[in-house]
């Protein structure tokens, strides 16, 4: 282990999640971080590529394609150095009629893929999808209504920071969360370490490792939050080296001179101390 001094490149942050009781176009996906970055599957997201996959009742896949979520949001710079969100209505209301109709079926969604983030300390927020355009003209839904789903049931086959390497363990691979009672929201605390491993056959694979510390609390019956999935994730100053490559054979003629050296070095004592012990014996039977 050693003080990481690199400047190393983004993080990949790697998801593969199921969710039993949340359909794929209420489901919204968001990277947060210190240094300001802001983004969402809804809103043309740089660096995410993400697939939602809708599930029946059953878990069972629903269609053949993959669900795509409408962009109906972009950030766009407001003249004075600032940003300000633009909306797209009709998208947003293509969007919102989805949301109804995998709802009402009581859909699940499958998602998978990649998201590039800084290498600062940030948080992928999963939760679901408030549509702020029609809360603010609530006139705008003409009959529609914003789904209320509150169950955040989820099974995580696999999470992990950059490439994969032999023997690497990711903790939260596996993982499931089933709510039964009341709704909930879930915290999982994950301190990212970088990684060097140097394979058998010379390669380099730059990756991490990562721990964590899982929290749950339940949503307010008020209303004021809602449902969501949050892993929050800092970086380890540490860099830990694992060392795979075969010894060379300096290294390992180094290994067995030692060796021969401390048998040689054994076979002597082992044969001062038995011609020691012979001459006292024939002395004292001499005697």
């Amino acid at each position: 282990m050693s003080v990481d001094m690199e400047r190393r490149h983004d993080l990949p942050i790697n998801i593969d999640i199921s969710f039993q009781a949340v359909p794929c176009a209420v489901l919204s996906i968001d990277v947060l971080d210190i240094s300001g970055t802001a983004e969402n599957d809804a809103s043309f997201a740089k660096g995410m590529e993400i697939h939602k996959i809708r599930l029946d009742a059953n878990g069972k896949k629903v269609g053949k394609a993959e669900y795509v979520t409408p962009q109906s949001q972009q950030i766009v710079e407001d003249g004075q150095g600032g940003a300000m969100m633009n909306v797209n209505v009709p998208m947003a209301m293509k969007h919102l009629t989805e949301m109804e109709e995998e709802a009402d079926r009581h859909e699940g969604c499958h998602l998978s893929g990649t998201m590039l983030v800084h290498r600062v300390a940030g948080r992928v927020h999963i939760s679901v999808h408030q549509q702020v355009v029609f809360q603010v003209l609530p006139q705008l839904l003409n009959g529609h209504h914003i789904p209320k789903v509150l169950n955040m049931s989820h099974t995580i086959h696999h999470l992990s920071f950059g490439p994969y390497f032999p023997g690497q363990v990711n903790p939260l691979t596996g993982y499931t969360r089933l709510l039964r009672d009341a709704p909930a929201q879930f915290k999982y605390f994950l301190k990212v370490v970088p990684t060097q491993y140097f394979g058998r056959l010379g390669g380099v694979t730059e990756t991490h490792q990562y721990s964590v510390t899982e929290y749950a609390a339940p949503i307010p019956a008020d209303g004021s939050k809602a449902p969501a999935l949050d892993f929050m994730y800092d970086l380890s100053p540490i860099v830990v080296t694992l060392n795979e490559r075969p010894p060379s054979v300096l290294h390992y003629l180094v290994r067995m001179s030692a060796v021969v050296g401390g048998v040689f070095a054994i076979t002597r004592l082992i044969d001062r101390n038995v011609h020691w012990l012979f001459v006292r014996m024939k002395w004292y039977h001499g005697a």
